[in-house]
């Protein structure tokens, strides 16, 4: 098993996790743009784990600085694929994303987890993660032109 930084060419892998388990269908090209972007972000990171050259899992880190807390690093995304849960893959993820935000001046970790995934707050409980609090998410998306 590996992790180490996703490629482009990650991207039908990373694009099918989004859409099962996490049920973020979003079109592959576009999918394409956002993880190129990414790639090429300095305050963004996304890792993978292989099994066998296989991607099964990963993790999108994302600067979280505010004027109200510490620097942090901001869980946009962690997946697994579901025939692997249970079988370490996130922890191994999670802690792998925790050391590299401290080797890399974070204070800390933060992650949000829609209220329905009760197995998933389990999980990061168990990993050393306290619930901070519960907050309702609202996106404004704007039209193409």
């Amino acid at each position: 098993m590996t992790i180490r930084e996703a490629k482009l060419e990650d991207i039908e892998a990373i694009n099918q996790l989004n859409t099962y388990p996490l049920n973020h269908a979003y079109p592959l090209e576009d999918a394409k743009e956002q993880l190129s972007y990414l790639l090429s972000s300095p305050v963004n990171k996304l890792f993978v784990k292989e099994i066998d050259g296989t991607v099964v899992g990963y993790v999108q880190l994302s600067e979280y600085v505010c004027t109200y807390g510490p620097n942090l690093m901001n869980v946009m995304a962690l997946v697994v694929g579901e025939d692997l849960h249970g079988k370490g893959v996130g922890k191994s993820l999670l802690n792998y994303s925790e050391q590299w935000a401290k080797e890399n001046g974070a204070q800390g970790i933060r992650l949000n987890s829609g209220v329905e995934r009760t197995e998933a707050h389990k999980f990061y409980e168990h990993q050393g993660y306290e619930r901070v609090k519960n907050q309702v998410n609202f996106r404004k998306l704007f039209q193409s032109k």
